[in-house]
């Protein structure tokens, strides 16, 4: 008598996903993003993030929660990052005089007494957020006179921005000078932005 195989074996395409069941465990680069989302290593988070979720999915493994906790921890950062050297604009390197000693940008709410600058850009409106300081040696459109500061409360910022300028003029300056000014808008006076910017051409 001839024994018969009775085993079972696995047709191609049939084997289970997983052998011996599902890998325990929470994912190692789900650990190590959710630690360096919280440490700000932002790079670093969305690198382990980004295996992490894959290898999750391919595996079973639990992490998935910590990677995505991980990476938008490092988003997060980013943002706030970005936020905070918005609010506190470009660094503007000056000589020992107090004068810009090179070409570099500053927003028009910074600008200094005997700064001298080229406007940068503009707005759709014509209004102008950002300009080149330059040493006064070099070409300019204008080098700023005095910052005298406006009533927040202004309903009308440029009437308010005209009359600090003459009020602010210097004596010695002379009659036949071209002069203008910068002023914020409304909107901006109530957030405590209240100068104006009063140049020389």
């Amino acid at each position: 008598m001839t024994q018969q195989d009775t085993s079972v074996t696995d047709r191609p395409g049939t084997a289970s996903r997983y052998a011996d069941g599902p890998p325990m465990g929470v994912n190692r680069f789900a650990g190590w993003a959710r630690i360096c989302g919280l440490l700000a290593l932002a790079p670093f988070a969305v690198v382990f993030g980004v295996i992490a979720l894959v290898q999750v999915r391919r595996s079973g493994q639990r992490g998935r929660g910590a990677a995505v906790v991980g990476m938008a921890a490092a988003v997060a950062w980013v943002l706030l990052g970005l936020g905070v050297s918005d609010l506190a604009g470009p660094q503007v390197q000056r000589d020992h005089s107090g004068g810009v000693s090179h070409r570099q940008a500053d927003s028009v709410f910074d600008l200094g007494v005997g700064d001298c600058f080229t406007v940068r850009d503009r707005d759709p409106e014509g209004g102008i957020q950002w300009v080149l300081l330059v040493p006064c040696s070099q070409q300019h459109d204008g080098q700023v006179y005095a910052t005298p500061a406006l009533p927040r409360d202004s309903l009308d910022p440029e009437a308010a921005a005209k009359a600090a300028c003459r009020k602010a003029l210097p004596s010695d300056m002379p009659a036949d000078a071209s002069l203008s000014f910068l002023y914020p808008e409304s909107s901006t006076l109530a957030h405590g932005r209240a100068r104006a910017s009063c140049f020389k051409l």
